[in-house]
């Protein structure tokens, strides 16, 4: 009886040191459908600073649920260029309590129905937060932000 006892403490003890009431963090934003964000996109050209206000990025999340994909909706980065939608496709991400944090080192852009390798995106880094965005990156030679709110 005594070492019956004993197992049960010993199997009480146990799963006490196994259990671990560490939560996952839940993420600020639904990752399983695209979120929109109005803000200001500002390129660096020539050493001249160009904003563009009211300009919309989706984070657009993969089915693997492991990336998301960010797309600058109409988006130029001088005057004279024709607006066009560009998509950073497979954007790693990492879930904190009260955020999302994200970065990309060497990444490939997707316009106009392929590969954009005259923009490649470095320096990729931001977070979201329950209702904002705040980004930077390199677009070739271009360096860009954004930041924005959600579009409810």
């Amino acid at each position: 009886m005594k070492l019956l006892k004993f197992f049960a403490l010993a199997a009480m003890l146990f799963g006490m040191v196994a259990c671990n009431n560490e939560k996952t963090p839940e993420p600020v934003i639904d990752l399983d459908t695209t979120t929109a964000y109005n803000g200001t996109v500002s390129v660096i050209v020539a050493g001249q600073e160009i904003s563009t206000t009211n300009s919309v990025i989706e984070i657009d999340p993969s089915e693997n649920g492991k990336s998301f994909n960010i797309v600058f909706k109409m988006i130029k980065f001088v005057p004279q260029m024709p607006a066009l939608d560009i998509t950073i496709p497979a954007v790693g991400y990492v879930v904190a309590d009260e955020s999302i944090s994200f970065a990309a080192e060497s990444t490939i852009p997707l316009c106009l129905g392929g590969e954009f390798p005259q923009y490649l995106v470095t320096g990729l880094k931001g977070t979201i937060t329950a209702n904002s965005i705040d980004l930077s990156l390199k677009f070739g030679e271009f360096q860009t932000s954004f930041r924005g709110i959600i579009v409810k």
